[in-house]
């Protein structure tokens, strides 16, 4: 502990501060106190968001947080239970209700595309914030849904964005070359994953990228088969920096199968990641809400599902058309005396 004059410390300290404050503010740009947090959720992805939340506040205590939720009307009930969670931990949160018509031009629910992300406008929001945003916040912190926070933020939230328009994280299929012929721009340039964003909001006003997504949007609406993921990540190809996986752990970083599509060059952040994950994102399916979700993090989702407000719900098992087709395929097959049940499930002999 100081021991010497405790006035001078006080003032040395505050006048370190102004002169750290001065340094900003010359070279352009004076980063909030608040972390400024954004996520999208609608009737559907109440708990998931709310649990989001728990994670977040429950591992940056000491931060202060203030939370933008854009939805499309959810029920009063449900924004009651999210407001509890902020006030609790002693947040802010304030709600937006977005006008879905701006969305009438981008596409949802291609190839026949089921999810809840396929499904919902809900995805497109994170493309308007700075419009949304009211104008004196200059950058925010973008969350989905399903993920959950397992680390102070704050080293992301000071990451300096060397005026680029976005900071994220490499996606597990960054290597495939059909997201580059698809979006038509070049492979060196990477793809990341729209999950966690660090957003330049004075790069993006100051340079209308909101046009910008809309005219990509409707010159290419059949490209999009990763809605605004697919727009970001062309729009900002050339302006982006690259975070550490720790920030945005997906599934594929979690199994053995991510070397059939994860390049070896980031299997030393993958180990680091799995050992001191700061944000896991589960990007598969089952989800951790569903009994039969096999995540081996899936444990940590119940931990913070147990101080949440919906800790007593019930899981269900997930189940796709897909799924079901296939076992009434089996069992038929079984029965007709076509195939031995061994045989099937050694050689997964019925797939789709």
């Amino acid at each position: 502990m100081y021991k010497g004059n405790r006035t001078l410390y006080v003032k040395s300290r505050e006048f370190l501060c102004y002169i750290f404050d001065k340094m900003c503010i010359f070279v352009g740009y004076k980063l909030s106190s608040i972390m400024e947090i954004v996520c999208s959720t609608d009737n559907c992805y109440v708990m998931q968001t709310g649990i989001m939340l728990t994670s977040l506040f429950e591992n940056n205590r000491e931060a202060d947080i203030r939370v933008h939720v854009l939805h499309n009307g959810i029920d009063s009930n449900s924004i009651t239970l999210i407001e509890r969670i902020a006030c609790d931990y002693g947040q802010k949160i304030t709600f937006y209700l977005v006008d879905e018509s701006l969305f009438s031009a981008f596409p949802i629910g291609r190839d026949g595309q089921n999810t809840h992300v396929g499904t919902s406008y809900a995805t497109y929001y994170r493309l308007f914030l700075s419009e949304l945003m009211p104008n004196d916040i200059n950058r925010v912190l973008y969350l989905d849904g399903d993920i959950i926070v397992m680390d102070s933020l704050n080293e992301l939230w000071a990451t300096d964005m060397h005026d680029k328009a976005i900071a994220a994280v490499p996606d597990s299929y960054n290597n495939k070359i059909e997201h580059y012929n698809r979006l038509h721009y070049p492979q060196p340039t990477g793809y990341f994953n729209a999950g966690v964003l660090l957003i330049n909001l004075d790069y993006w006003r100051t340079n209308n990228v909101v046009s910008a997504f809309c005219q990509y949007a409707s010159a290419r609406p059949d490209s999009l088969y990763c809605h605004d993921q697919d727009i970001l990540n062309y729009v900002f190809r050339d302006c982006k920096i690259v975070l550490p996986l720790r920030y945005n752990m997906l599934n594929e970083y979690w199994f053995q199968t991510r070397y059939t599509v994860v390049s070896w060059e980031f299997d030393s952040q993958i180990h680091y990641g799995q050992q001191h994950p700061a944000i896991i994102h589960f990007t598969g399916l089952p989800k951790p809400w569903f009994s039969n979700c096999r995540h081996p993090m899936k444990p940590e989702f119940e931990r913070y599902r147990a101080i949440s407000p919906w800790r007593e719900v019930k899981e269900r098992k997930w189940l796709t058309l897909k799924y079901c087709l296939e076992q009434m395929a089996v069992i038929t097959v079984v029965a007709l005396g076509m195939r031995p049940q061994e045989y099937i499930d050694e050689n997964k002999y019925i797939r789709l």
